[in-house]
């Protein structure tokens, strides 16, 4: 266990810790930092995930055809009002001869309204009358797709499994689609910058000792044969750890976004189109993340350790490690872009229900056993 920590601190060296906090700070503030600051992201983004925190508040986790009947009746009948009111207290209608919201309905359907008619679309649109017309236009695109028929575009099989999942009754569940799409996209580059910032913390201390001829030495004696077994444990418990630290660190911003709200919703919604292969909630979608995301960290380690013993020098292995980069990064978005739907690009290549979970055990298992075989090898091996 000591030559474990003694392998461990080489890791765990100034240098490196500093490389690795710059490029964390680079990456989010370039690929990651839009979705906290422009969440939700603009209209009528804000006013669907407003809407579903409403019914949240009133209704619970879903709302059948009655309470949602009720929900958009007294919503459109209090936006219409509040249009009608805006319409007759405000000049710039009167000017472009619009005196209630039907000739506003016909001036907004024009392909050329006038200058005078574009300033009043526009007033409806603005903060001045709190997004109104947003509030209308999403709520008439909610009340759209409360009872959309997923049927036409999908074959037995995956008619077969949504008739398992019974999901024309839980397809009125409520979660919101900005709030999951704004989720996905930041979990997907962080699971990017979470595999480069392993790969870099670990690949240095296999090649060091070669660089140094170091292993020479080990190979004089028995115990030294079994450094390299060390080094793999270091390697593996270095990555886990440092795995953990990002995912505090970058959940803890993300909470920001309070979508901790939805941690109980489920995926499948009227409110968040598309097709989902399993009935998980939002929270759980967040604990399998986690879980994808050690184990293609922990695989992305062990390969790396293998790369790091073929490798001569620095030079070979950074040429062996940009195309894992490539690789590895392909993988996540394969895995984490919208998991267990039908358009998550894993499952539309194989057409696996569940394919995600396979894929990231495969890159664990394939680095594990590669190592320990050559960690098997190593004891054998003849220096001369």
């Amino acid at each position: 266990m000591n030559i474990v920590l003694y392998e461990m601190k080489k890791i765990w060296n100034l240098k490196l810790l500093l490389i690795i906090v710059t490029l964390c700070a680079l990456f989010f503030f370039l690929f990651m930092d839009f979705y906290i600051v422009y969440y939700p992201n603009g209209h009528p983004e804000t006013e669907a995930v407003n809407y579903a925190t409403q019914m949240i508040d009133q209704y619970g986790l879903s709302l059948d055809r009655k309470e949602y009947d009720e929900f958009i009746k007294k919503e459109e009948a209090d936006i219409y009002s509040k249009i009608e009111t805006y319409i007759k207290t405000n000049s710039i209608f009167s000017d472009a001869k619009i005196y209630t919201f039907e000739d506003f309905e016909k001036v907004y359907e024009k392909e050329s309204p006038t200058q005078l008619e574009t300033h009043a679309i526009e007033s409806l649109l603005s903060e001045e009358s709190d997004y109104i017309l947003y509030k209308l236009q999403t709520l008439q695109s909610i009340e759209s797709s409360y009872d959309v028929d997923f049927n036409e575009f999908l074959n037995e099989k995956e008619q077969l499994r949504l008739d398992k999942l019974q999901y024309a009754e839980k397809y009125h569940n409520i979660m919101s689609i900005g709030t999951f799409s704004n989720t996905v996209m930041y979990l997907t580059y962080f699971s990017r910058l979470a595999i480069l910032a392993v790969l870099l913390f670990v690949a240095p201390l296999v090649i060091s000792d070669r660089i140094k001829n170091l292993h020479l030495l080990q190979y004089t004696s028995k115990s030294g044969r079994k450094v390299f077994n060390h080094q793999f444990a270091a390697v593996i418990l270095s990555a886990f750890l440092l795995t953990t630290v990002l995912l505090l660190v970058f959940g803890t911003i993300y909470s920001i976004n309070e979508t901790s709200q939805f941690w109980n919703n489920r995926l499948i919604s009227f409110m968040n189109p598309g097709v989902f292969w399993f009935d998980i909630s939002y929270g759980q979608y967040i604990v399998l993340f986690v879980i994808f995301l050690y184990l293609l960290c922990l695989g992305t380690a062990s390969i790396v350790f293998v790369l790091s013993r073929y490798s001569q020098n620095i030079i070979t292995l950074i040429l062996k490690l940009i195309p894992a980069v490539v690789a590895f990064w392909a993988l996540c978005s394969g895995v984490f872009f919208n998991t267990f739907s039908s358009s998550n690009t894993l499952y539309k290549l194989t057409k696996i229900f569940g394919i995600e979970p396979i894929i990231c055990s495969c890159i664990l298992m394939m680095g594990f056993i590669a190592s320990f075989y050559i960690m098997k090898r190593e004891r054998k091996i003849d220096t001369f």
